[in-house]
């Protein structure tokens, strides 16, 4: 993997020449020059006193903006950190801390907002700020490295799963192979690129593609996203199983410019790939899958060459990515799938910091915590995953991180969540909360649940919160 043997000597990990073939859909706002801001950017990083692999963390939206400032955080040798601009203050805060990071970037706001994190010295750069974190800690990841955080599949919220940039590039290029991707497709990028399906998938693979890319953001609306296409002649786009039902329940096909459609983050249903393939006649459609940890994309199907059982799959592994299924019996027809590759993360940093490699025949295998099972052909087909952990439209909610949050909360003696289903498809959880009614007065009940909601994103609130209040002394021997 790439470090710097000399850290003095400044290597360009993404080149400015890489950032001219970069647009924008309305959404985002009038095209940029990407190349101006990066040089912008590059100027200041240069001109800090940031040791070399400091973390900073980027909580900026998608937009030009956030790709310019990635590259040159990464290139001044520090080392990005992209997190939702939406994250919570507390959390913020949390990851600031955990992380190391030396200094944090989003959008202007209050002074006082600042303090929270823990930080001053704030300063503009561009439409946003920069704040240093007052007596940050020595690095702990180095120059070449970049953290994605793992909110959605860590057992903490605040944790981070560390690659070198080297890695993600080769991953991304494995994945472009898998599914065709080319330098002439236009991409279009309109999921998060705080998460690794766009940030690795699409982004950086279309910069080492010399590809063009397409900047798009929220909110996702079926007749702007078929505008967009076809404005702007998008031959390469991904969405989530969630995002396929809305193209699918839509009365008007996909523009015929878009040539290939790749669908991730949670297992897309056979006769919604099935749908879509009918109304889109030539359409390649791919299913994949891919986790954090794994730098991140492990296996493409071709939906539209595949027989009818295999489009309940994820397809084959990528070229230089080996699995094994941990079956826990002999005669177990599934079982935890592990990993092996050289795009795997190098550790974990944060509250979860354990790292879940373990070795088998001599080499590295990460566990993924997803049940597969895997046919004679070698396809695999997801089964489920550990019990602390539902989608949620299209969202992974980490129910043992709530929980380790709620545990935090001063009152707090005890809790429990519990799955609502619809039709056998998670909707929702309820929040069953122990509390010291010396601590969390019984009037006060409606304050604190309102308190709490503040520290969780919309998609990880339960759909009920119950008290329960209790005399802590009588709770001594409760689990």
């Amino acid at each position: 993997m790439k470090s710097l043997t000399n850290i003095g000597q400044r290597e360009d990990f993404i080149s400015p020449g890489q950032l001219e073939n970069i647009s924008t859909t309305a959404s985002v706002g009038e095209r940029t020059d990407v190349a101006r801001l990066y040089r912008q950017y590059i100027a200041y990083w240069l001109d800090q006193s940031l040791p070399a692999g400091q973390v900073v963390l980027i909580a900026v939206p998608n937009s030009p903006d956030l790709l310019a400032m990635f590259a040159a955080v990464l290139n001044s040798n520090h080392v990005p950190a992209l997190i939702a601009p939406t994250t919570p203050g507390d959390r913020v805060m949390q990851m600031v801390r955990d992380f190391g990071a030396g200094a944090l970037i989003r959008s202007a706001t209050h002074d006082a907002t600042w303090e929270s994190y823990g930080v001053q010295n704030v300063q503009d750069l561009g439409r946003w700020q920069v704040g240093r974190v007052q007596n940050a800690p020595l690095p702990i990841t180095q120059p070449g490295q970049v953290v994605i955080a793992t909110s959605g599949t860590s057992r903490a919220f605040s944790s981070g799963c560390v690659h070198w940039f080297s890695a993600l590039q080769n991953n991304a290029l494995r994945h472009a192979r898998s599914i065709g991707l080319g330098r002439t497709d236009r991409i279009l990028v309109n999921l998060p690129m705080y998460y690794s399906t766009a940030l690795v998938a699409q982004t950086i693979a279309a910069l080492e593609l010399g590809a063009h890319l397409v900047i798009s953001g929220p909110p996702f609306l079926v007749p702007t996203y078929l505008e967009d296409i076809h404005e702007h002649r998008i031959t390469a786009s991904s969405v989530t199983p969630v995002l396929l039902r809305q193209i699918n329940a839509h009365s008007q096909s996909l523009p015929g410019c878009l040539r290939l459609l790749t669908v991730g983050g949670d297992l897309a249903a056979a006769t919604e790939v099935n749908q879509c393939l009918t109304a889109n006649p030539g359409l390649e459609l791919y299913l994949t899958y891919g986790i954090s940890e794994a730098g991140p994309r492990v296996s493409t199907c071709a939906a539209h060459r595949a027989s009818p059982q295999q489009l309940s799959s994820v397809g084959l592994p990528l070229e230089g990515t080996q699995v094994m299924i941990l079956r826990p019996s002999p005669d177990s027809a599934e079982g935890e799938l592990l990993v092996s590759s050289d795009t795997l993360l190098t550790r974990k940093i944060g509250q979860d910091s354990h790292t879940p490699i373990i070795e088998l025949n001599g080499k590295r295998w990460l566990k993924t915590g997803d049940i597969f099972s895997q046919d004679h052909d070698g396809y695999l087909y997801f089964k489920g995953r550990h019990s602390d952990f539902i989608v949620i439209r299209d969202e992974k909610v980490n129910l043992g991180a709530i929980k380790q949050m709620c545990k935090r909360v001063p009152g707090v003696l005890a809790c429990r969540t519990e799955v609502v289903s619809d039709s056998s498809v998670p909707a929702g959880f309820q929040l069953e909360l122990t509390v010291d009614r010396d601590v969390v007065q019984e009037n006060e009940g409606d304050y604190f649940k309102t308190r709490l909601l503040k520290q969780l994103k919309h998609y990880e609130r339960p759909l009920a919160i119950a008290l329960l209040h209790r005399d802590a002394l009588s709770m001594t021997n409760h689990k």
